[in-house]
């Protein structure tokens, strides 16, 4: 699909005054199975972010874990809750999973690990250690009651001042030798549909462009590079202890012929191609 034509898709259902009632119409009478592709990059977010956590000396066992943006699909929780967390705190900004969705996860997860005998007992998520926050406020969480806090592919939909204010509410919830792994999708999504176009097309859209798409589709990204979120981690009370970047050779190959706007324009090549990031913090 054009990168457009979803940008027209996306506005117009999301304008929709009785969108919701029609999403939850069509669930219950067709269910809404996942896509398996997305479900298999997840489990991937999921492996890379627990082994970040590892190498920061910390257990998933028996850890209070808040998940920052849980979408509709509940995977990485119910994958913590099989690993042994103590309880695992979803969010998001709006309700979006519901009985259906978490049956659906549950459906695929069981054929995805079809040997695990936790995996096969899930019934129910009352069942799990899962408390859902939507709309989340940290104010509802207590202080020194979180040990670990991570996102996957979450922060780049949140604008810059957006993410200084929920890391600085979160600070004081978190355990003195807790910490953060988040995990960062830096590439245009549009990409992820329409081939076409490169991975940092977006960076070639004036500031004024790039707001009214945000405006229209309600999920745009923030366009902050790798680089850019070490200060705002630095600024709201955390050390960044260690990074990964993955850098897209093709994105450094047609760097020269791509129109970017300021200021990227003025970054250095291996910013702008990094695509994806793991930030792994603790509390300074």
């Amino acid at each position: 699909m054009r990168w457009r034509t979803l940008v027209v898709r996306k506005a117009i259902i999301g304008r929709l005054p009785f969108a919701d009632k029609l999403r939850a119409i069509k669930r219950r009478a067709f269910g809404y199975p996942p896509n398996a592709k997305h479900l298999e990059l997840t489990i991937k977010c999921y492996e890379r972010i627990t082994l970040a956590i590892e190498n920061l000396g910390m257990s998933i066992h028996d850890s209070v874990i808040l998940e920052i943006g849980s979408g509709w699909f509940p995977t990485i929780p119910i994958l913590f809750a099989r690993d042994g967390a103590r309880n695992i705190i979803m969010s998001d900004l709006n309700i979006h999973m519901d009985k259906i969705t978490f049956r659906e996860t549950a459906a695929y997860l069981k054929k995805r690990f079809s040997d695990n005998e936790y995996i096969q007992s899930i019934t129910d998520v009352s069942a799990l250690p899962i408390e859902y926050y939507a709309p989340f406020n940290a104010s509802r969480l207590s202080d020194k009651s979180v040990d670990i806090v991570v996102s996957s592919m979450v922060l780049e939909h949140i604008p810059r001042s957006d993410i200084y204010n929920l890391f600085s509410s979160l600070r004081p919830k978190i355990v003195d030798d807790g910490c953060m792994v988040h995990l960062v999708d830096h590439s245009d999504h549009f990409e992820h549909y329409d081939k076409s176009i490169s991975r940092i097309h977006f960076l070639t859209w004036s500031e004024e462009k790039h707001a009214v798409i945000n405006f229209l589709i309600k999920d745009g990204e923030n366009r902050m590079r790798h680089h850019e979120y070490q200060q705002i981690f630095s600024d709201s009370g955390y050390e960044v202890i260690n990074e990964e970047t993955d850098l897209d050779n093709r994105t450094l190959e047609i760097l020269g012929t791509l129109d970017l706007v300021y200021p990227y324009s003025k970054m250095q090549p291996e910013q702008l191609a990094v695509v994806t990031s793991i930030y792994s913090c603790k509390p300074a």
